[in-house]
């Protein structure tokens, strides 16, 4: 009997502690769906208008003539 009462206790717990971590993730996810990640805050330093888009043949990466490497042998820089 006192095994039962061991076990039942800890199934409590365990269920307990599931519903305690369950409703603390749904607050943590309400508090993140409230902020706006797409819009810059007011007052930081950065670029503040989006680029442009970039048409489908061309690739923004720069080429590799202008690209600094380092097998360029500037070992020294």
């Amino acid at each position: 009997m006192n095994a039962f009462l061991t076990a039942a206790a800890f199934v409590v717990l365990i269920a307990a502690a599931a519903y305690v971590i369950h409703r603390l993730n749904i607050e943590h996810a309400d508090r993140i769906a409230v902020h706006d990640y797409s819009t810059p805050r007011p007052g930081r330093r950065g670029r503040v208008t989006p680029l442009p888009p970039v048409e489908p043949g061309q690739s923004q990466s720069p080429t590799s003539s202008e690209r600094g490497d380092h097998r360029d042998g500037g070992r020294g820089r």
